[in-house]
């Protein structure tokens, strides 16, 4: 079984992990001036999803 020769240090853990933070949820507004997410956009154009309006 491979084992590494010396231990990763925390930044460059850090450095290797960079890409697998997680985006924040895209808001898009629709026609009626809600703020839905990018993918439920279609729906609530559609009035199949219960959104609120902005504020």
């Amino acid at each position: 079984m491979a084992v590494p020769k010396k231990r990763t240090t925390r930044t460059a853990q850090g450095q290797r992990r960079s890409h697998l933070a997680l985006s924040p949820i895209q808001l898009v507004s629709t026609s009626t001036g809600a703020l839905v997410p990018r993918r439920l956009k279609k729906a609530a154009e559609l009035g199949l999803l219960k959104t609120t309006k902005k504020v």
